[in-house]
């Protein structure tokens, strides 16, 4: 608990420095850092925190902190546990995602991606190891498996293919997604999605598209508030909206920093 603790601790100083000395890239002196906002945006918005089902006893109030690049390096929790793991991100030397891992900050590991490109730039594989001890390289792990990943014309994720090595599977797991004509994943019959007209949340990172696989140009729901930029400030919804896999959106607040979309 002292040593959870004390990653809190960091976390809170690390906001601090990222925003009061965001490093300047090389851009014209009278430019920002450009960041990486997806193309059509006029408006570069990106999630600073996620306040789960707020004022309640369940509430939880999440953080994620940036490098100078707009990539996302860490998204905390109150308290790092099973099945609520803190996130850490890490990147090659051309700023691409190479490690996503949920961490228990006692020398465990809850998962542990490890990505490899395709020769168009694209994520084309997925090493995932679970339930291990943190190192240079994953150890003692209980579960490893691979992924292949497919794109369409569009660079969505449209097929996954996951072979389970450990324990050893012979047949492997296909996930297929789909969009339809407005941009949005097409989700099974049954399922009563009613797409908004405004930004859905992942597009304030290509990232948080990946991971949740989901491209949707719009929102499955209708929030109660959007900011200025169109995306949801705060949603009270009958359906459960996962982020990366844990975060429910389904009765949260969620606060942005916006700037102009520069190219």
């Amino acid at each position: 608990m002292k040593k959870q603790f004390s990653f809190l601790i960091s976390m809170a100083g690390a906001i601090i420095i990222f925003s009061s000395c965001q490093k300047k890239l090389d851009l014209p002196a009278d430019r920002e850092a450009a960041g990486t906002p997806l193309p059509g945006q006029t408006t570069y918005c990106r999630i600073e925190s996620i306040w789960e089902n707020p004022n309640t006893p369940q509430q939880k109030f999440i953080l994620i902190l940036y490098d100078e690049y707009e990539n996302p390096v860490a998204v905390t929790t109150p308290v790092p546990s099973t099945g609520h793991p803190y996130k850490t991100f890490k990147y090659d030397g051309w700023h691409r995602l190479k490690e996503y891992r949920g961490e228990y900050g006692n020398g465990f590991f809850e998962f542990w991606h490890v990505y490899g490109y395709d020769n168009q730039g694209r994520i084309g594989w997925d090493t995932l190891y679970t339930l291990g001890r943190m190192g240079a390289t994953p150890t003692d792990f209980l579960g490893k498996s691979v992924s292949e990943i497919q794109y369409d014309s569009q660079n969505r994720i449209i097929k996954v293919i996951t072979t389970q090595w450990l324990p050893p599977s012979s047949t492997p797991t296909v996930s297929t997604y789909m969009y339809d004509g407005a941009g949005n994943k097409v989700y099974p019959p049954g399922f009563g999605i009613t797409y908004d007209n405004k930004q859905n949340v992942n597009r304030t990172n290509d990232i948080w598209q990946f991971l949740n696989r989901d491209y949707s140009m719009n929102n499955p729901f209708t929030a109660n508030e959007y900011n200025s930029a169109g995306f949801p400030t705060k949603i009270n919804s009958s359906r459960n909206y996962g982020f990366l896999n844990e975060i429910n959106l389904q009765n949260s607040q969620i606060s942005y920093s916006c700037r102009p979309a520069y190219w």
